[in-house]
């Protein structure tokens, strides 16, 4: 279980990573609105709170 929630998170972390990128690429032209923005940087930037808190559901599980 444990693994899968990692895996999840994971994968949620270079959606973000890419979409970012793409929406750099495309500058003006991009689709994304500022607040998809700040929710993507949010993802990257509070991956350390995630992990912690993944951390206390296994903890919570057991």
């Amino acid at each position: 279980m444990k693994s899968n929630v990692q895996t999840l998170r994971t994968n949620r972390v270079k959606k973000a990573k890419m979409k970012l990128s793409k929406h750099r690429e495309l500058g003006v032209e991009s689709t994304i609105d500022i607040h998809e923005v700040a929710t993507l940087m949010d993802t990257l930037k509070d991956r350390s709170a995630v992990e912690n808190e993944s951390l206390l559901f296994s903890l919570n599980m057991n």
